[in-house]
């Protein structure tokens, strides 16, 4: 206990020189973060027919967007028949897995990984997938 003591009266007097000093540690300054837009188009073995869709089954594109660190940011699922989808995106860098699915949610394609995603404010980045025969399962 002890050393806990010793601790916060070490913290307390970080704090108190601080202060003393002027300087100042701001956590937030109110100003918004540069937003860029991520859109991703897919086709399927080359091709945007609603008639591929369905017969392949695919009712919608799952699209799951991971920060650096592997923290999911965000998922989308539009309809298949859309073949783009688009998602606002604080600059950075991310990843994503693409795969089509069935009504069910379950997997039609395998899963496709989009590496090195680096947004910029203001900007939109366009990233293309084909879906190809053999990606199905």
């Amino acid at each position: 206990m002890g050393s806990l003591k010793k601790w916060g009266a070490c913290v307390a007097s970080l704090g108190a020189a601080l202060q003393l000093s002027g300087c100042f540690v701001t956590a937030n300054d109110d100003r918004p973060l540069p937003v860029g837009t991520l859109t991703v188009d897919w086709s399927i073995d080359g091709r945007h027919s609603s008639l591929d869709c369905a017969d392949f089954g695919v009712d919608r594109l799952e699209l799951v967007i991971y920060d650096e660190s592997g923290a999911e940011v965000d998922e989308l699922e539009p309809f298949c028949e859309s073949f783009a989808v688009s998602a606002d995106l604080v600059e950075g860098s991310y990843f994503a897995d693409v795969t089509l699915v069935d009504s069910a949610d379950r997997s039609v394609t395998l899963t496709k990984t989009l590496d090195a995603i680096d947004i910029i404010g203001d900007t939109e980045l366009d990233i293309t997938v084909d879906f190809s025969i053999d990606s199905f399962l």
